[in-house]
């Protein structure tokens, strides 16, 4: 009898030891935390989603690029969540969809993977509703600043007998251009905003 219990001792020991390893806590973005078990799940979908490159990561590089994911996910999730910014669901639909697309992954795939790691099999929509929301956080921020000199596209047309149907895509990809040189550097002075520390 003294054996079975020191077992089930033994086993719940085990189990707790191993939570408390992987929910410990890494890194600490404001009041907010990034647990072991969170940065695991990030170094893992990384893996996923560049299993054709993942020999050209060391196992440093793909730990820096998770955290550095994380600690950027955490702020754009503070900064948004700040200034209540929305997220219409059928952009999200249509994003999701594209990045499947582009990465190659089929829902079984993704479904398997938040499976296996027993997270919200939502994970994946949830990180595009992000990005959406932190874009559409940096248009209102930005928005007199993301402008584009049409006659200078107008001239580009010209010059290269570039179809006019084209005008409208050259001046979206235009502004894309300057909304992304403002997403990354509004990110670095978010961070200026938050304590962060990598315990």
């Amino acid at each position: 009898m003294k054996k079975i219990i020191f077992f089930f001792v033994l086993i719940l020991s085990v189990e707790t030891l191993s939570k408390e390893i992987t929910n410990k806590t890494k890194i600490q973005v404001g009041n907010e935390i990034i647990t072991e078990h969170d940065i695991v799940i990030e170094k893992n979908w990384l893996l996923l989603i560049h299993s054709e490159n993942k020999n050209n990561f060391s196992a440093n590089k793909i730990e820096e690029i998770a955290q550095n994911n994380l600690i950027a996910k955490k702020i754009k999730k503070l900064e948004t969540d700040t200034f209540k910014v929305n997220a219409d669901k059928r952009e999200v639909d249509y994003e999701l969809f594209k990045y499947l697309k582009i990465q190659n992954l089929s829902e079984d795939k993704v479904y398997n993977f938040t499976k296996s790691f027993k997270i919200n099999e939502n994970y994946l929509r949830e990180i595009v509703e992000l990005e959406i929301k932190w874009k559409n956080l940096i248009r209102v921020i930005y928005a007199g600043r993301i402008n584009v000199n049409i006659s200078e596209i107008d001239q580009l047309i010209q010059k290269n007998n570039i179809p006019l149907t084209e005008r409208e895509n050259i001046i979206v990809a235009e502004k894309n251009k300057i909304l992304n040189s403002f997403l990354s550097n509004h990110l670095e002075i978010s961070k200026k905003k938050y304590f962060i520390k990598v315990l």
